[in-house]
């Protein structure tokens, strides 16, 4: 029996969708994209029944409340066969070159990368992570980035927070990485990450946990966490927990309006922020250099 898929779109002001996105994205841990008028996701028809419609509309009046708006954002739905959804989102997923060396490419795409290139193959499934969204793209950017600055040394271990695709922790064992963990609190996303991971030759390189940061043991060389603002500041002690001496830590899926409350969040931990990426409305903060008190 074939499934179906629900298209919800979701109608806001232009200045106000990726608050609206970011909303819906903590709600159903789905990915949301942006429109020209609100944003639209998609949820499968089993789950649209049971808790969508309901769950949707808590998050409109949560969001109503937050931001003030004068009104309950209008949504419509629609109802998509699960053959017809395949092909929409393939539509749109295209190889993506991302900072000097990273390609990312889904399967069914040819690609014809140089000597140094790295190509991250990615079925996405029903995770966040094809590169395309700005935050992943910074996390990309800033990771390739930071193996350049070990002039040659090999990278040593890395801490993927939810994990989505996993695209970020294959990207990682791409450029050298030794010690990979990626961990996600939805299953759907493990399962999804795991086939990309033997798509890209690395599932002995990178261990996939089911949990949250709280679940893991063990400190890291650099931490990755691409998620969203307030998640991460929720988790900014555990996040903290994880690092080693000395360590890295890049946050993502922060709006830039939100940048100061995340950086606070952070720097009450005893780090310090050594560097900012942008791209549109959103950006990453690096953190680095814990204070000599922090034990």
């Amino acid at each position: 029996m074939k499934s179906s898929w629900i298209r919800i779109e979701v109608l806001c002001s232009p200045d106000l969708a990726d608050d609206l996105a970011a909303e819906i994205a903590e709600v159903f841990e789905v990915g949301v994209e942006i429109l020209d008028k609100g944003v639209c996701f998609y949820l499968e028809e089993e789950r649209f029944v049971v808790e969508g419609q309901d769950k949707l509309e808590r998050a409109l009046r949560n969001f109503k409340e937050i931001w003030r708006v004068a009104a309950l954002p209008p949504y419509s739905f629609s109802s998509i066969p699960d053959e017809d959804w395949m092909e929409l989102w393939k539509v749109n997923f295209k190889p993506l070159r991302v900072g000097r060396r990273l390609i990312v490419a889904p399967t069914w795409e040819e690609v014809k990368p140089s000597p140094e290139d790295r190509i991250v193959w990615i079925d996405p499934g029903q995770a966040f992570g094809t590169g395309h969204h700005e935050t992943t793209r910074l996390c990309l950017e800033w990771l390739e980035e930071w193996v350049e600055r070990q002039h040659e040394r090999s990278p040593k271990s890395l801490l993927d927070v939810g994990t989505g695709s996993g695209i970020l922790a294959i990207a990682g064992a791409l450029l050298g990485f030794d010690r990979i963990l990626a961990v996600d609190n939805d299953p759907e996303a493990v399962a999804v990450a795991r086939e990309n991971l033997i798509l890209n030759e690395v599932a002995d390189r990178i261990v996939l946990q089911v949990g949250t940061v709280a679940d893991i043991h063990g400190r890291y060389d650099v931490v990755l966490a691409n998620i969203q603002a307030l998640p991460l500041i929720d988790m900014a002690e555990a996040l903290v927990e994880r690092l080693s001496h000395p360590a890295m830590l890049a946050l993502s899926g922060i709006l830039t309006d939100q940048k100061i409350a995340v950086q606070s969040a952070f720097e009450r931990q005893g780090l310090k922020l050594c560097g900012t990426k942008f791209a549109d409305e959103w950006c990453l903060l690096e953190f680095g250099q814990l204070k000599e008190d922090r034990k």
